[in-house]
């Protein structure tokens, strides 16, 4: 039975007498629904499957992991402080070998209590390793693992095939959620992968494809009580109606705002924004096959790009482009590696080394994915042009239709995922990588230099950060030479929010509504 707004209204005045009486702010169990306008939705919430960025911030809230990066140690939205996630405490027992004592009495969605069965099962070869698993880049991230020792109920040990100096910040990242054992063996893949069920603090309760996907409270949150009722992530493609509904009061939060409209939102006293330049470099990947195969046409493509001028225009200089395939926060920052190059005039000779004659260069994009993407991809047209390349234009309405047959640049985000090349570089251009072992479109595959991959074999098992720095400098140094990626700049990230709403972002495109970075009112989190 509905009840009458001037019921609801009494039933409000007397919970807020109460509140006062007592000393307790009022309204305590009235939790405000939190709607979230996005760009697009993901395939799927399996965590292994799907790992990209428009799966990651609604995945975040649903998992957790062993360790959990505390982004917000210094204030930044990108610190690298390791805490204690699902488990407690956890310790070196040599190189290659943790172990990890759990919480006990922590729940998952459906109730079951975490033991280190379900942490075991969530890292079998067939999800994330193994011969032919749910998600093969996952390899490049858990292919270390050896095995996993359940050694009782709450204490496991996680064994490494080779000593591994990042094992810490690894088991902290990506393609190591934890899900529900129980759940996941009894629906299967398919049904798992559209209602998971994690430990997070919320959990899947309707997702229409194309329309929305709504979570709400899990309330037995280990780390307490979730401070929303429920979070709706709306499918809204359009910038313009992002921000219109948040004018209008029907979102709370819009992601992928760009910077020409922060003004705007802006001056509406209700609208804020919180922005951060990400941990995440958009990249362009020049296909070495056709009128790209000799590394000189490639080379002239990445110095025909003003990234200065881009980041100008599009960005309002508010973001950067780092020096090599890295970032300043890495711990092994190669800090002396020289920029990337803008030199039309290196180029055009390049050209004419490598007898390029006009031939027609493809570079197809999906639309309302990549912020901008389609603007910068529009002016590099016009820089190429004058160095005397013929690039064509084609927008896709996905990213799928822009990886068919034909296509010679597509653009590329590259998530550091951990501030290390093993969190970034090696996994996305490494001899395990898509880029090195294209099955599905061989002529793509990059045949790197037996050197580059030795190199990465340096960083994956050496224990000698000097070491590992020296074979990292040598890799960028090639593989800025083979010229099959190129980095634009690290995009900045911008969302609008209604003032009521205090949440900060990340330096990855996780969004954390975790009570700690989600509160509600005058106050700030």
């Amino acid at each position: 039975m509905r009840i009458s707004k001037l019921a609801q209204a009494a039933r409000l005045l007397r919970g807020a007498v109460v509140a006062s009486l007592i000393g307790l702010p009022a309204l305590a169990e009235d939790r405000p629904d939190l709607t979230v306008a996005v760009n697009t939705l993901p395939n799927s919430l399996e965590s292994v499957e799907e790992q990209g960025n428009v799966a990651v911030r609604i995945t975040y809230t649903l998992f957790d992991s062993l360790i959990r990066r505390d982004f917000l140690a210094d204030g930044t939205g990108t610190s690298a402080v390791l805490v204690p996630g699902l488990a407690e405490s956890w310790t070196r027992v040599d190189d290659r070998t943790m172990d990890f004592k759990l919480r006990e009495g922590v729940k998952f969605h459906n109730g079951d209590e975490l033991t280190t069965d379900d942490v075991a099962f969530s890292l079998v070869p067939g999800r994330g390793t193994g011969f032919n698993p749910i998600f093969g880049e996952a390899k490049t991230y858990m292919n270390t693992i050896s095995h996993v020792i359940p050694l009782d109920r709450y204490n496991i040990r996680i064994v490494s095939k080779e000593p591994d100096i990042l094992m810490e910040q690894r088991i902290a990242g990506y393609s190591f959620w934890i899900v529900n054992a129980r759940e996941y063996l009894t629906v299967g893949y398919e049904a798992f992968r559209r209602k998971p069920v994690g430990t997070g603090p919320y959990k899947v309760e309707e997702w229409v494809d194309g329309e929305y996907l709504k979570l709400v409270a899990h309330d037995d949150y280990f780390g307490g009580k979730p401070t929303a009722a429920s979070i709706t992530y709306r499918v809204v493609p359009e910038v313009s109606a992002r921000i219109a509904g948040l004018v209008s009061g029907e979102y709370d939060i819009a992601v992928n705002i760009p910077p020409d409209q922060v003004a705007t939102i802006r001056s509406y006293d209700d609208l804020k924004v919180e922005r951060i330049v990400l941990d995440n470099s958009h990249v362009l990947r020049l296909l070495p096959y056709g009128p790209l195969a000799d590394k000189r046409v490639r080379q002239a493509i990445s110095l025909g790009i003003d990234r200065k001028l881009l980041r100008d225009a599009l960005w309002e200089g508010a973001n950067y482009t780092p020096n090599g395939h890295q970032l300043p926060s890495y711990q092994m920052w190669v800090e002396e590696f020289p920029e990337f190059e803008y030199n039309p005039e290196k180029a055009k000779a390049l050209l004419a080394e490598a007898g390029y004659n006009g031939e027609e260069i493809v570079y197809r994009l999906g639309l309302n994915y990549y912020l901008l993407s389609l603007e910068a991809a529009q002016a590099m047209q016009q820089m190429w042009q004058e160095i005397g390349l013929n690039v064509k234009l084609e927008p896709r309405e996905n990213n799928s239709q822009a990886s068919e047959a034909g296509v010679h640049i597509l653009p590329w985000s590259n998530t550091h995922r951990f501030p290390d090349p093993l969190g970034s570089f090696v996994p996305q251009w490494g001899k395990d990588s898509g880029v090195q072992n294209n099955k599905e479109f061989p002529e793509r595959t990059w045949n790197a230099p037996a050197r580059f991959n030795e190199l990465q074999d340096v960083l994956i098992t050496s224990m000698d950060w000097e070491e590992r720095r020296a074979a990292y400098a040598e890799a960028l140094a090639i593989w800025n030479d083979e010229a099959v990626g190129t980095v634009l700049y690290n995009p900045l990230e911008t969302y609008a929010l209604r003032k009521g709403v205090n949440w900060k972002p990340y330096g990855l495109y996780y969004m954390d509504f975790r009570p700690y970075n989600l509160t509600f009112g005058d106050g700030s989190n």
